[in-house]
């Protein structure tokens, strides 16, 4: 079982190492400042480089997947762990600043306008109709096999470039 540590209980100034398990995608969008991320599907290989820290506080957006990565890594013998109450979440109600990247859509964001935008056309204008049925079949394929070709082939265009994990897993 984690130790919980209450983001208004951390001295900003000098805190142990903050892994964030979120997606490399959230965790541009914003995230603690000099916080690491490695993604909570990583987080065991990560491993021997935490067994060698004092401590580590682990993160997420609201906890559940920060409580998720600390159990895997005591049961993988760490326990060194701290858990950050309410996440990110909690660390900015707690008054503390992240560091964000603004105006910019996330690859899920980016997916529901291009397939709302096909099936609004499809819809519509009926020479489009097929933008429709792609979109549709592309949902249907994305929910059958958790996986989204529409966001791989977006994680490719030049404005997503930075985003080392594409997919639609979450």
């Amino acid at each position: 079982m984690p130790t919980y540590i209450n983001a208004k209980t951390i001295n900003v100034q000098n805190h142990p190492p903050i892994i964030d398990v979120r997606s490399p995608d959230e965790f541009l969008q914003e995230h603690i400042a000099g916080s690491q991320n490695i993604p909570l599907n990583q987080i065991a290989q990560a491993t021997e480089q935490l067994k060698g820290l004092e401590q580590v506080i682990i993160s997420c957006r609201s906890g559940n997947r920060a409580g998720q990565a600390c159990n895997q890594l005591e049961q993988l013998g760490l326990s060194n762990l701290l858990l950050l109450e309410g996440g990110i979440e909690g660390w900015k109600q707690a008054g503390y600043a992240t560091v964000k990247q603004p105006n910019r859509f996330s690859i899920m964001q980016q997916v529901q306008l291009t397939v709302g935008t096909m099936i609004l056309l499809g819809t519509f204008f009926k020479p489009l109709w097929i933008l429709a049925v792609m979109a549709g079949v592309g949902m249907l394929m994305a929910g059958l096999t958790n996986t989204c070709m529409l966001a791989t082939l977006l994680g490719k265009l030049p404005w997503n470039k930075h985003i080392t994990n594409a997919g639609c897993k979450l």
